[in-house]
């Protein structure tokens, strides 16, 4: 017989995106909401640990940057395929979560002058690449892991598969 679990909200895949997930429920929620993040891997084994790059964002705009030419660059470099819209919004909300995860603790490589260093990266045509020395995602995702812990709210389970789900009249079951 299989053990039944239930969440209010059920979270696929334990990444960046999935631990930010999670972490704005609970923030949001204030730890009442209950979440679950089903992994097919152990947390820190996840693709989003091995990103090295950096995580593109707008700092400096008085540096000739702008939310616009971010936005672009994402546009093209997705065939034009992405959402402009969502593009939009995403590029715009880039710096606060940069300094969100600064104040969080993650580890950015800085300028002499203390301020987040950023470089080329990416296929971007002005340098934004906010990065941590060569293991971006391992920062990220450490970071978010440590900030999360904060919250009793969230139940994960690595090394689970999801192969199918079960809706009824729209409603996952």
């Amino acid at each position: 017989m299989s053990e039944m679990f239930t969440h209010d909200i059920l979270i696929l895949g334990s990444g960046i995106a999935g631990l930010r997930a999670a972490l704005e429920i609970s923030m949001k929620s204030d730890g009442k909401v209950d979440v679950g993040i089903i992994s097919k891997l152990q947390l820190m084994r996840s693709h989003s640990v091995a990103a090295e790059g950096g995580t593109a964002a707008v700092m400096r705009p008085e540096e000739g940057d702008s939310f616009d030419l971010h936005a672009w660059d994402t546009i093209k470099g997705s065939d034009f395929l992405s959402d402009q819209d969502v593009v939009y919004r995403f590029v715009k909300r880039m710096p606060d979560e940069i300094r969100r995860l600064d104040r969080w603790g993650i580890p950015w490589s800085r300028k002499p002058d203390g301020r987040i260093d950023q470089r080329a990266f990416g296929g971007h045509g002005y340098p934004r690449a906010v990065f941590a020395a060569d293991k971006t995602g391992f920062f990220e995702m450490q970071t978010l892991y440590d900030t999360l812990l904060q919250y009793d709210n969230v139940t994960r389970y690595d090394e689970w598969f999801v192969t199918s789900l079960i809706i009824e009249d729209g409603v996952f079951k």
